[in-house]
């Protein structure tokens, strides 16, 4: 069957009648990995150049990010303490100013990614944090870090929401959810490998040119930023509409477009009030955020693993730092299972409360808390098995809000505005350190919160039955985008869709 494709200068025909029925082994590769199943050679070609050029860059951009963000408590216990005499609750007031920062940061920051090119205004940002990292390695005092933290929280507000959204652009819920779960999780594979590098950074240069190592880890952290930004210029593809990626032929931005015409996922043409108020009134705006924000809150508990190891007094320092990496392990794992599983089927919701289901599962087992040693273990690896959900819940808002290219990207920012705004202020209440590592109301707390993520999940699916917000196509199972050079042979087709005739591309 042959179908035609209006808003677009690429068309959807037939497949060859070789690519119809795949091997069995290819369908299962097909599976694991969307650019082994039987699309077009276009397609392929399309497919494998964003990920080899751009989702590789955006998980090293994102791998920088988390180290940029987070390196402040490695130099504080590497001599930054007692170098800027910090005996009081600073730390946590650098983390402050960071938080605030990113709040303040994230939904502006998308707002401008609506007007300028992406692909300038996000390299831009990591230039400027890049370059306010290594002047903390200057800093006096703690005043001067509040500061600084501020400002670098301001800029890193993009890196999240700006980098899912752009996802969004590019690739179809078949290739989504793997792309949008694998930059994610490169923030844990930071937190597996950040020590060892902030480490060796310390160990090879403390005292080299007169600079204790506190202040080299700024300096090199802000120095790995710079390179990953100025490539960024040039690997990000911006949107199908007018990428101008040198890795992206004309043919490529035709089917890419194509692609996005067929699921329904619309070309950005400028916010203005009318629309914003359309979109803050949309039920995507408040359904999404208190599953969210549950998410986001009942995954803070996992950091508190290493003070429940340290309290057992049976570990080294060593130990109490390591074995908490385990759990990252089981967070990269899980939640490539989830990705793969949530692409293959097509379905977002059920893998998702799978997800919420065994952080449930955890959160109660520590509510209970007497129980034997081995489930406590178990239980606190579970706590980070659901983490790779709150991808899949990003990209199913990146679906459903496909009619508007402005919806999609003020949803995501909103989103994660939400969930650090109250991130910042409720572990506090529910974690106190006088409770540390028994916190009898906060593991509560937790498993009301994954209970709350759980049953929000088909809330967000009644709503998007009962008042669907994107009119998406759904595509010709035996369909494939080829990009048709003979403008002749295009308009024969266009003045009769049910010809059946094909077309060979020439590249």
């Amino acid at each position: 069957m042959a179908i035609d494709t209006a808003q677009s200068d690429a068309s959807v025909i037939r497949q060859d009648a070789s690519r119809k029925n795949p091997s069995l082994g290819k369908r299962i590769l097909g599976l694991l990995w969307d650019s082994l199943d039987d699309k077009s050679p276009e397609e392929h070609r399309l497919v494998r150049r964003l990920d080899s050029c751009y989702l590789i860059w955006a998980c090293f951009y994102y791998f920088v990010m988390y180290l940029d963000s987070t390196n402040i408590s490695n130099a504080y216990v590497s001599g930054m303490k007692e170098d800027l005499r910090l005996y009081g609750n600073e730390l946590n007031w650098m983390t402050t100013y960071w938080t605030i920062g990113y709040i303040l940061g994230t939904l502006p920051s998308q707002f401008v990614q609506m007007r300028v090119r992406p692909s300038r205004w996000l390299p831009l940002l990591e230039v400027i944090w890049g370059g306010l990292v290594m002047c903390m390695a200057a800093a006096p005092n703690a005043k001067t870090i509040y500061a600084i933290r501020f400002l670098v929280g301001i800029c890193e507000a993009s890196a999240y929401p700006g980098m899912m959204t752009l996802l969004g652009n590019w690739y179809t819920p078949q290739e989504l959810g793997k792309r949008s779960v694998i930059f994610q999780q490169s923030s844990a594979a930071a937190q597996m490998f950040s020590g060892f590098l902030q480490a060796g950074i310390y160990n090879g240069m403390n005292g080299a040119a007169g600079l204790k190592g506190w202040r080299w880890l700024f300096i090199f952290d802000g120095i790995i930023s710079l390179p990953i930004a100025v490539l960024g210029f040039w690997l990000i593809p911006d949107a199908p509409a007018n990428t101008r990626a040198l890795y992206l032929k004309e043919v490529d931005r035709k089917v890419a477009q194509a692609r996005m015409d067929r699921y329904g996922r619309a070309k950005a043409s400028g916010i203005t009030w009318r629309k914003l108020r359309d979109v803050l009134l949309h039920w995507p705006m408040w359904v999404f955020v208190v599953p969210y924000v549950s998410y986001v809150l009942a995954l803070h508990i996992a950091s508190y693993m290493n003070l429940w190891l340290k309290a057992l007094n049976i570990y080294s320092v060593a130990q109490v730092n390591v074995i908490p990496s385990g759990g990252y392990a089981i967070e990269i794992v899980m939640a490539l299972v989830y990705a793969i599983a949530s692409d293959a089927l097509g379905i977002r919701w059920p893998i998702i409360m799978i997800g919420a289901a065994l952080g449930l599962l955890g959160g109660i087992l520590l509510a209970v808390w007497e129980i034997p040693f081995g489930l406590k273990y178990f239980a606190w690896f579970l706590t980070f098995a659901p983490v790779g959900t709150g991808a899949l819940l990003f990209a199913w808002g990146n679906e459903l809000c496909g009619h508007s290219a402005e919806e999609r990207a003020i949803l995501l920012g909103w989103l994660n505005t939400m969930g650090y705004v109250f991130n910042a202020w409720v572990p506090l209440y529910a974690y106190p350190a006088s409770e540390a590592p028994r916190y009898k109301s906060g593991y509560k707390v937790n498993a009301a919160l994954w209970g709350i993520y759980l049953v929000g999940i088909p809330v967000i699916l009644w709503f998007s039955k009962r008042f669907p917000p994107s009119r998406s196509k759904q595509p010709d199972a035996e369909a494939e985008v080829v990009y048709i050079t003979d403008e002749k042979e295009k308009e024969t087709r266009t003045n009769n869709a049910t010809a059946e005739t094909t077309t060979e591309v020439k590249l």
